[in-house]
Parts: structure tokens; sequence; C-alpha cells
């Protein structure tokens, strides 16, 4: 059975909270659950940073940075005009691109299940800043039609003669393998009527550093509990990643591995070490 309602997760707080404290979220995306598991976490992942340069939450800053700059590649050197972010939870991503780009953006889509849409915009009429290029839509991946299907929020809301980008932050390894690259798929086909359609998404591969490091196994078993289902871990290496994104249909596609060392993270120590990548796949 397909659920269109669900509880905004542990992690989306959690997550929205670390966009908060860092600066790339306004604080009215912040919560009470996610302060309070935010403040759990630190003693924690002050230990991991002591011991192994990262924590969670550098990873997730270093993911989300990099991420933010291959965006901004995307507006600047592919014209992308209007973008949509699917599973946008709290980050406060869209309001900082429109803001950057005030000429550039006709429009940015945050698409997320309906209770995290609701809770969104509830957390938003108390920031100050609205921008009618902001849109708050529902969606569901996993509906093929219907009106919370990616099919009707791109029918509704997109131009399709505008270069376009969609992105997937913190998605990809909620599901199964089949299940995420059927949508895959079905987002290749949406994405190729437009001059250029763009995907941005994070994956993390069962890399083989996840069996010789205790703490990357820990991350994950953390993230399990506080999503409370299994984490699958998908392909084995960048060219695997490369083979499957273009057996669903893409063209050119670039990985990146964000390595912390590259990022001024709050002066934070740093890793070479990356567990996940980023890819930019064109239609």
């Amino acid at each position: 059975m397909i659920k269109d309602k669900s509880h905004v997760s542990l992690t989306g707080h959690f997550t929205g909270q670390v966009w908060c404290e860092n600066g790339y979220s306004p604080r009215e995306l912040g919560s009470l659950p996610g302060r309070v598991l935010y403040r759990i976490h630190r003693p924690a992942g002050w230990l991991n940073e002591q011991l192994s340069g990262h924590s969670l939450e550098t990873i997730l800053l270093a993911r989300h940075h990099l991420i933010d700059n291959l965006v901004c590649e995307s507006i600047e050197k592919n014209g992308v005009t209007q973008i949509v972010e699917i599973a946008s939870g709290l980050s406060g991503r869209g309001l900082r691109m429109l803001h950057r780009y005030p000429n550039e953006l006709t429009r940015y889509i945050e698409a997320d299940l309906p209770p995290m849409i609701a809770w969104k915009n509830q957390k938003l009429n108390n920031y100050y800043y609205r921008d009618k290029r902001h849109i708050l839509a529902p969606v569901n991946i996993l509906r093929p039609e219907g009106k919370l299907s990616p099919e009707s929020l791109f029918g509704e809301y997109l131009n399709p003669d505008r270069n376009t980008l969609v992105i997937t932050e913190g998605l990809v390894n909620y599901f199964q393998l089949d299940t995420i690259e059927t949508f895959w798929r079905r987002l290749h086909q949406l994405l190729a009527v437009y001059p250029a359609g763009f995907y941005l998404f994070e994956i993390w591969p069962e890399l083989a550093i996840y069996r010789k490091k205790i703490l990357y196994r820990s991350l994950l078993k953390i993230i399990e509990i506080l999503t409370r289902q299994p984490v699958p871990l998908h392909y084995h290496s960048d060219a695997s990643i490369v083979h499957g994104i273009q057996a669903c249909g893409y063209g050119s596609v670039q990985t990146c591995s964000p390595d912390l060392s590259k990022f001024d993270i709050k002066g934070r120590n740093r890793t070479e070490i990356s567990p996940f990548r980023v890819v930019k796949a064109r239609a």
C-alpha cells in the first residue's frame, strides 16, 4: 500500500536542525524535536570528530554544501531557470537560491509528502521572507498517476520551454534499488521534454570502507534507528553508479566525492574519506 501521509520523521527534524545550527536555514525552520536530537547528538558527534575527523553532522554538511555548489553551477553554466526539490524536508535551500538568483530563477518548487508540506508552510508563516517564485507542493514519488504524482506536479507548475533541474537529497537510500530505479526512469521521461533537464542527487554506495570502518557502520545504524527502517546501500563503485543511472535512460553522468577536506566547515577536523557520492545526470 502506498502511503501519502507520514509524520515528519526524526531524521527530518534532526537534519532540519543541522541546517539551522549551521546557517543553511532560517531559525524558523527548526523544531523542538530537532533541537533535542541535535543536543543529544553533539557529545557523540564531538567524540567522533576528535577520533576520525567527522561525524554525522559534518557528513550532512559536506553533502549539503556540495549539492549547493552544483545547483549554482547548473544555474550559472547550464542555464537552469526552474528547480524542483523533491523530499525537500526542512531545508532552506529554496529560500537561499531564490535570494541569490533574483533574476535567473523563475521558480523553485519544494515538494514532499503532505504532512511535511503542511508543517513547512506553518513554519514559513513565521518567516519574513516569502517569494512568489517559491512554491510548496505535495508529492509522492511512488504515485504513478493522480494529483500527488510527480507527473502531475511537473504538469501543473513547470514551463516545458525552460531548462530544469530536479534535486533529491537524503531520499535514494530509503528505498530498495528496484523501487528507486523505477522512479529514476519515470523522472528521465519527465525531464526529457525540457530543452535541458538535469537530476542532482546523493547516494550512499556499498563501498569497501563500510566493511572496514566501525564508524560508518555506526552511522548507518544511527540512521536506521532514527528512521525505524533499514537503509539499503546501492552500487559498489563510481563506475557502477554511472552504469546504473545510464541504464535508466540518462546520458552524461558526473559523480562527485564530497571530501570534507575541501570544505571549511566551522574549522572542524577534516577527512578525505567520504562514504557517499553526489551525482549529476542529464536526461
